[in-house]
């Protein structure tokens, strides 16, 4: 079985890029930062995202 690996683009604005490259002035990889970053966010988004998603299906019922 072959291993798929998956690539995604993203967009930063100037400001976030001039703030990236100073981050690689202190020797910080920028795709490592970029990846714990979005990690954090989900890990402390997650819990909300869900309770919101399962408040939202008790209220959409079907009759059916």
């Amino acid at each position: 079985m072959k291993l798929k690996t998956e690539y995604q683009t993203f967009r930063f604005t100037l400001e976030q890029i001039i703030t990236l490259n100073k981050l690689a002035k202190f020797k910080v990889k920028k795709s490592e930062f970029v990846r714990m970053a979005i990690k954090e966010k989900i890990e402390r988004d997650y819990p909300v995202l869900i309770a919101e998603k399962i408040r939202l299906d008790k209220l959409i019922k079907c009759p059916f």
